[in-house]
């Protein structure tokens, strides 16, 4: 027994150090700006050695891109993928949206970076950083697209349900910053009409005609 906590102990604790290391970045980051985390600056927030930074990811672009990578995993592991509609269109729709309220209040920093790094991509990471931002754009786009079709009975893939998608990933990031500037209302309150919003704008838009599939 006593061998084996000798070989479970280094690992565990390295696995709490570089999770030490991941959560001081983000908040140093989300909260002062990405040239504010020094790797000087991380490891005064992180409480650990200067060398273990290093060690284990290399350099500022190196802990920051696992962050990112980090952030995304969370983030999409906490909203549900839903196979079928639960209730009404509306209904549906609220329960996608406060889905991803949940998981914001819960990574509030992660949607920080996301949507910092959208308007001004760091110049670092040889480009992964932003590769990063970008897929998370994609697969949130994606998600809603597949949840307003299902809420809609539509067609994923339709030109419709994309705009609607884009609209509702735009007001969930607006939401967001304002919340984020003003403490007197919250995420949840501002989003509060977004579903039935979602469901008029589908319905104010068009369906194919003569495409079993709808729109392309």
């Amino acid at each position: 027994m006593s061998d084996q906590r000798e070989a479970v102990t280094p690992n565990r604790r390295g696995v709490k150090s570089r999770e030490r290391v991941l959560d001081a970045a983000e908040r140093v980051m989300a909260t002062e700006g990405f040239e504010a985390a020094t790797i000087a600056r991380v490891v005064d927030e992180a409480g650990v050695p200067l060398s273990s930074v290093y060690h284990y990811y290399g350099s500022k672009d190196g802990v920051l891109l696992a962050v990112m990578q980090r952030g995304a995993e969370r983030f999409f592991a906490d909203v549900p993928d839903y196979d079928k509609r639960s209730g009404t269109a509306v209904e549906h729709l609220r329960l996608v949206v406060f889905d991803a309220v949940d998981a914001l209040e819960r990574h509030p920093n992660f949607l920080r970076l996301v949507i910092a790094f959208s308007v001004q991509p760091p110049q670092a990471g040889n480009g992964e950083i932003s590769d990063v931002v970008r897929e998370v754009r994609l697969l949130a786009l994606k998600r809603l697209r597949r949840q307003i079709a299902i809420a809609c009975d539509d067609n994923a893939r339709s030109r419709a349900v994309d705009r609607v998608a884009r609209l509702a990933l735009a007001a969930i990031d607006g939401a967001f910053v304002a919340a984020s500037a003003d403490e007197s209302i919250t995420l949840a309150q501002i989003l509060e009409p977004l579903p039935d919003a979602l469901v008029a704008a589908r319905r104010a838009l068009p369906r194919a005609r003569n495409h079993p599939n709808g729109e392309r």
